[in-house]
């Protein structure tokens, strides 16, 4: 697999038409390849926007309601330029066992000006 982070964007009204896998598994697969979602929802009413909420904020991605041409056009421009402009920050765990246990991580910044798309966790390498 080829390093570095990987980013979906997905265009979707939120309502699941038969998935294979679900919403969980999805997360998990995501957080395991070190993928970024991002989904743009297409929906006036209906759609299942806290499942896709949970899915952008799970991965450090997020979530924008489009509901017309141009709203579509500018949230695209967003993503590209979030997905140009990203920082990689590490640190050293406390936990070293490598036993592919999820592990929660929270970034806080002290400039409330600012904020910081980030996963919510990662799984331990396993051995």
């Amino acid at each position: 697999m080829k390093a570095g982070r990987k980013a979906i964007v997905v265009l979707t009204d939120a309502e699941d038409n038969g998935s294979r896998v679900s919403e969980l598994e999805a997360i998990e697969t995501a957080q395991r390849t070190d993928t970024v979602i991002h989904i743009l929802l297409v929906a006036q009413d209906g759609g299942d926007q806290y499942g896709a909420k949970k899915m952008t904020d799970e991965t450090g991605g997020r979530m924008i309601v489009v509901r017309n041409e141009r709203n579509l056009e500018q949230a695209f421009d967003e993503i590209s330029e979030e997905l140009r402009s990203q920082y990689t920050i590490g640190y050293s765990p406390t936990n070293k066992a490598h036993d592919g246990t999820y592990r929660k991580v929270k970034v806080e910044l002290k400039n409330k000006d600012y904020s910081a798309l980030t996963r919510r966790g990662y799984y331990a390498p396993s051995e």
